[in-house]
């Protein structure tokens, strides 16, 4: 169960530290009134997290922090997740987690700010189940807004993270809480490598959400603002297990062999695996590849000079192959006489 007292204490020094405004933090306390529409949800959550947004992650107070008594949950490039005790998580981020960072045709909200905050319904207990399906009813009840994400078939994934399912909610005109409230349901599972990012819904009422979303699915025709395509749709990214669906055997063959060839240490460290395979993903041309292998490279301490120059390779000798054939070019002229 949350402690109410105890995570307002930590929303507080939050707000002293400056990563939450005044507004923001009063917000956030809201949710412990009995008065909170959802309150019923909030009695029975395991955990709540709020979700700020910050320029950089590396220069946030980190020592003043720990001296909260806050412990690092998971840390990746961009990212950070605080646990305190009393059931109340802070996390921070500098990377896309929101379609509304999407729109391009709009100048950025000015950082440090609150994203959102979450309920989460961690046991799968009936009366869970119970309270996370009454959501969108109680929602449209209450003139918020509602968007889901997740179903039996696919989870809900966040760069290393994934839940089975999400609720959001948009509150109206006047609420306590201006930002949008996350309620996921079911159990917090920590995976090893990246599985993409689904991210945030943005709200149905803003007026350019049709543009937000069409940009997350990698469609957005520059004219409109949105973010072009050259990207097949980025939540694929988080669905590549549901390759190996059918044919299991021989996926399953596959994904040991491509898991020893890519991410074991051997004659080549973890490091240099992933810098030829960020040059391969460029040389064939793979967005859902060069995702993956962009982190890959990160996680295993490569520089971002040192990617670039991996990348470099992969350009020259592409176009040292394709002069390469020029030889064949230089076989058909001499065969028709043009050249000696």
């Amino acid at each position: 169960m949350i402690q109410h007292a105890r995570a307002a204490k930590v929303v507080s020094a939050f707000e002293e530290l400056g990563l939450l405004a005044a507004r923001e933090a009063s917000g956030v306390v809201s949710l412990f009134d009995p008065a909170f529409p959802f309150a019923d949800a909030m009695r029975s959550a395991d955990s709540i997290h709020v979700h700020g947004r910050v320029d950089d992650v590396s220069a946030m107070p980190h020592d003043r922090i720990r001296s909260l008594e806050g412990q690092i949950e998971n840390q990746r490039d961009g990212y950070i997740k605080y646990a305190f005790e009393g059931g109340i998580n802070m996390i921070f981020s500098a990377i896309d987690v929101a379609q509304d960072d999407l729109l391009t045709s709009q100048p950025p909200r000015p950082r440090p700010h609150l994203d959102h905050v979450g309920i989460d319904l961690r046991r799968e207990t009936d009366e869970n189940r119970a309270l996370f399906a009454g959501v969108p009813a109680r929602a449209a009840q209450l003139g918020y807004r509602h968007a889901a994400q997740g179903d039996a078939e696919k989870p809900v994934y966040c760069c290393h993270t994934s839940v089975q399912l999400k609720h959001w909610v948009y509150p109206p005109e006047g609420a306590a809480l201006d930002r949008p409230v996350e309620f996921a349901f079911g159990p917090l599972v920590i995976h090893a490598g990246k599985m993409g990012c689904d991210l945030r819904p943005i709200d149905p009422a803003h007026p350019l959400a049709a543009q937000a979303v069409c940009g997350a699915h990698g469609a957005a025709h520059p004219a409109e603002g949105g973010r072009a395509g050259g990207y097949y749709a980025p939540e694929d990214l988080a669905r590549f297990g549901e390759v190996g669906r059918f044919a299991k055997p021989a996926w399953d063959k596959f994904l040991e062999y491509y898991q020893y060839a890519t991410a074991s240490e051997g004659a080549l460290t973890r490091r240099e695996k992933s810098l030829i395979g960020l040059a391969i993903a460029h040389s064939k041309q793979c967005p859902y590849c060069i995702d993956a292998y962009t982190s890959n490279c990160l996680d295993s301490g490569a520089s971002v000079e040192q990617m670039h120059e991996a990348v470099h390779v992969a350009a020259a000798l592409s176009a040292g192959i394709d002069l390469a054939h020029v030889t064949q070019m230089h076989n058909a002229l001499r065969i028709k006489g043009a050249i000696d």
